[in-house]
């Protein structure tokens, strides 16, 4: 029977939903427009379920606060609805400073989309995008979307990048003006505690787009890890299905840590499976993906006696015979110089014209 009411209903629901987003748009305006002129804002930051990307933001607001900057924060799903109604513009001029990760090109093809409307939305900005991996698939559909991006790029006055890992780097520095080297920024924390008891194997493995391992060798991972620890094997993830608004984010990923610490290995092929092994100073184990985060970025940790890379599952068991037993203490004295060459370019770049804050 044909409800003649059910029109009336979904226009109303879809008023409804026009209400509640122009009435949050109207408070992220406010909020923009409320921040002290010379006040950063760190832009694209998660309220999404991927720990990796909270990781990041949170070592960065860390670094923020060693230099005793403010900021004020302006999430991905809040830059999407200023997208929306075209009001990127109203950060024009502002000191923006974009957070890093694996946004950048044609796997996350939306999160490239939104950070060339930003910089094309904000011609009077000064922008530093912090440490990102960068990948364009080798076709001529990815040429494509390379070389518009470098035009993008590269026709904003004040846009510094920031490479993660040497490959990421060289792109960069082949297409773009003004490219430096940082490590993924969650390596700037130290999350090592004291650990009473540590127990069993924890696979931590993608399952999303950059996931690049078959069926046979999961399995074969899986076998590898009972062979060494029987039935004291849980499987976790760097994912969370809910959101994460930014005041729970620290709460959340303390937890997560606090997991990472319970146990004897990590088996991993994601980026910050491998960094949150390393920053709580658990003993992991490395398999490679898609993307060249994870082999490049292991070249900032791989004097750690605790990690180790292998190019195949069947390697793991022999592999885990070299870290066995090492729980350590993370140490980056290493990268700090390149975290201080970064906190001299967002200080030469944002205030080279006031006073240090």
């Amino acid at each position: 029977m044909f409800d003649m009411l059910y029109p009336i209903r979904r226009l109303h629901g879809a008023l409804f939903e026009e209400s509640q987003r122009r009435k949050q748009l109207g408070e992220i305006i406010e909020k923009i427009k409320s921040t002290p002129d010379n006040d950063i804002l760190f832009v694209l930051t998660p309220t999404h379920g991927n720990l990796g990307d909270h990781a990041i933001a949170e070592a960065t607001s860390d670094l923020l606060h060693d230099m005793q900057i403010s900021y004020t924060e302006v999430t991905t799903s809040e830059l999407r609805l200023l997208s929306r109604y075209h009001k990127l513009k109203i950060m024009n001029g502002r000191p923006i400073l974009v957070n890093g990760g694996g946004n950048l090109g044609t796997l996350w093809p939306k999160v490239e989309k939104l950070f060339r409307e930003i910089i094309k939305s904000t011609p009077k900005s000064k922008i530093i995008c912090l440490p990102n991996t960068i990948y364009y698939e080798p076709s001529s559909a990815g040429n494509k979307e390379l070389q518009q991006s470098r035009k993008i790029y590269n026709a904003h006055e004040h846009l510094v990048l920031c490479a993660r890992e040497e490959q990421s780097f060289e792109l960069m520095q082949h297409n773009y003006r003004r490219v430096i080297l940082v490590p993924d920024m969650a390596l700037f924390m130290n999350k090592c505690a004291q650990v009473t008891e540590r127990t069993g194997c924890m696979l931590c493995l993608r399952n999303d787009i950059e996931r690049t391992r078959t069926e046979s060798e999961t399995k074969v991972i899986q076998e590898q890890a009972r062979k060494l620890f029987g039935t004291h094997v849980k499987v976790s993830d760097m994912n969370i299905r809910r959101t994460v608004p930014v005041t729970q984010r620290y709460s959340v990923l303390e937890e997560k840590f606090a997991e990472f610490r319970s146990v004897e290995l990590v088996i991993t092929d994601r980026l910050h499976g491998m960094i949150f092994s390393a920053v709580t100073g658990t003993p992991c184990i490395i398999l490679n993906s898609k993307s060249p985060k994870v082999k490049g970025c292991f070249h900032w940790i791989k004097a750690l006696d605790y990690m180790c890379f292998v190019d195949t599952p069947q390697a793991i068991t022999k592999a885990y015979e070299t870290i066995k037993g090492k729980f350590d203490g993370y140490h980056n004295s290493d990268l700090l110089p390149y975290y201080n060459m970064l906190k001299s370019e967002i200080h030469g770049c944002f205030f080279s014209n006031n006073e240090k804050r």
